[in-house]
């Protein structure tokens, strides 16, 4: 709108210099007498100047008009091109919120088809796990001691294998051969007699007292540090009375010859030693045997606890061999201590050779089938 005023505007001035212009020129074509002066001629080119001058006036305007209409023109259209650009993009905003909703609705309805899925799922494992559990009811309540008796028979065998403990695992098999007797089923006397065969089995397992063995050898571990190292002992005395000087000041030359004489026989002194020669240890070089030592102690029970009966016997080898060669044997504890390694070198560790308990398929066929399967009725 104001792009419009501002050409009227400027058109208007043009049309009333372009008015003046035509007169003029209307006056200087109408034609003269045929006797003109010479003020006349010199008027004449006066107003043929003046035409000029508006003609390229005119031209001017009209050149600065046409590129300020371009101009306009160019701006209009960039204008055009801005706003469709802009339209579009707005139009693209609008669109994508749109598309948002429509896909979260997409993902909500699939989300309420899973869901749907699930609880149809869920319900019919309810039902399922409902039958099932009438079914249990409706069976003999000696189903429930099979069950506690498997169970016992699983937890012995846990307690045997893994964690090397027969007592406990002889004791979960007495108390499951309690829950079969209960039952006073007649016909479960095969798996009361395979209960007992199991039973003697581990029982005649010899067991290892492995925590008390661990325990010896942390009080070994901690005494090592009070053992006495061997030291050389000089068997040889020099004591001589007669070369023993006296206090007065007048046996002076005495106690000179005295003097001389020990100094002339202790100058040079040989000792010859009839005994082996026990092995010396440098005093700040015991921290390194004591700490040996300890870590052979500790692969020990490491081994222990593994059931390595090799390892468990080198390391205690070892250790022993150690004391024994660098520590005065003569000194009560390093005695006490050599004797507590040969009583432990002795220790043997049984690993229990049964694979399986024989009543575990018994209890099995029990618990799935109610009642012992004989060899007839056993599938093909």
């Amino acid at each position: 709108m104001d792009n419009n005023t501002q050409q009227s505007k400027a058109v208007a001035p043009t049309s009333k210099i372009s008015d003046t212009v035509d007169a003029n020129f209307a006056e200087a074509s109408a034609p003269s007498p045929s006797t003109e002066t010479p003020q006349d001629s010199k008027l004449s080119k006066g107003v043929s100047w003046g035409f000029l001058f508006n003609l390229i006036f005119i031209l001017l305007l009209l050149f600065a008009t046409s590129a300020g209409g371009f101009y306009l023109y160019q701006e209009l259209t960039v204008q055009k091109e801005r706003s469709a650009e802009l339209s579009k993009q707005l139009q693209q905003r609008l669109d994508d919120p749109l598309a948002r909703i429509t896909h979260l609705e997409q993902q909500q309805r699939s989300v309420e088809r899973d869901v749907a899925n699930k609880l149809t799922h869920v319900s019919e494992s309810q039902n399922q796990l409902q039958e099932q559990v009438n079914k249990l009811a409706q069976q003999n309540p000696n189903h429930w001691m099979a069950e506690e008796a498997k169970y016992l028979v699983r937890m012995a065998g846990s307690k045997l294998w893994l964690e090397k403990d027969p007592q406990t695992a002889l004791s979960l098999l007495e108390a499951a051969d309690d829950r079969i007797e209960t039952m006073k089923d007649p016909s479960l006397i095969p798996l009361r007699k395979a209960l007992a065969k199991d039973m003697t089995e581990v029982a005649a397992i010899k067991t290892t007292d492995v925590a008390g063995t661990v325990l010896t050898l942390d009080s070994m571990i901690e005494s090592l540090q009070q053992l006495k190292l061997n030291r050389s002992k000089s068997d040889v005395t020099t004591t001589d009375d007669s070369l023993a000087m006296t206090d007065s000041i007048e046996d002076w030359q005495s106690n000179l010859a005295k003097s001389w004489q020990a100094l002339i026989e202790e100058f040079v002194v040989i000792r010859k030693r009839t005994t082996d020669h026990a092995p010396l240890l440098a005093p700040d070089q015991q921290w390194y045997l004591v700490e040996n030592i300890r870590n052979k102690l500790l692969q020990a029970q490491l081994a222990l606890f593994r059931q390595d009966q090799v390892n468990y016997r080198q390391s205690i080898t070892l250790a022993r061999k150690w004391i024994y060669q660098y520590f005065d044997l003569s000194d009560s504890k390093t005695e006490q201590t050599v004797a507590a390694l040969d009583a432990l070198v002795t220790l043997e560790l049984q690993s229990p050779s049964i694979k399986q308990f024989s009543a575990t398929p018994l209890l099995q066929q029990l618990v799935t089938h109610g009642s012992l399967i004989s060899e007839q009725e056993k599938p093909l």
